[in-house]
């Protein structure tokens, strides 16, 4: 009998510390088009990428990750502030900005490539992940809408900016 009170109390002890840490790892959804209002529990999955390519110049090359719970990985390779991996938290109000913005200018609904032949102009590659169903690159040179122009803009300031935190220091 005192062998089973010994293995129930153990049993109820990590229990309690497993719910604990589902506590601590509770975050949110973003969901098309509305981010959910109360917390979930939810896999991290990539909600897009932007790509800076390189040109003939000096053009800043680096690449941005941003997941759906907000969290973003920067790695900037040249011509940039930030020259190594970095991470970034966006707030859950940045996170639906930008799923509003994708919904108003039908990025899903634009063209795959806007390109020339010039090779020595920088691409900006975004490869967008919706509701884990729908997926979409598209590949910017030359020639594309002001609104996807627009959009990468507002990825550029949401992330490229101070609070960028170097991941080689947190070692």
């Amino acid at each position: 009998m005192k062998y089973i009170l010994i293995l129930l109390f153990t049993s109820l002890l990590f229990s309690c510390k497993n719910a604990e840490k589902t506590t601590e790892n509770t975050i949110f959804a973003i969901e098309n088009p509305v981010i959910s209002k109360s917390p979930v529990v939810l896999k991290e999955s990539l909600f897009l990428t932007m790509e800076r390519t390189p040109c003939f110049g000096k053009c800043p090359t680096y690449k941005i990750m941003i997941f759906n719970t907000g969290n973003v990985i920067f790695e900037g390779f040249s011509n940039t502030k930030y020259i190594g991996k970095y991470k970034q938290q966006l707030t859950r109000t940045q996170l639906k900005e930008i799923q509003q913005m994708m919904d108003e200018i039908d990025i899903l609904g634009m063209k795959d490539v806007y390109d020339s032949n010039v090779t020595d102009f920088p691409s900006t590659i975004l490869f967008l992940v919706s509701n884990n169903t729908h997926k979409k690159k598209i590949l910017d040179r030359v020639d594309a809408p002001a609104s996807l122009k627009q959009f990468e803009k507002l990825i550029d300031s949401l992330v490229v900016n101070n609070k960028l935190v170097n991941l080689s220091t947190n070692k």
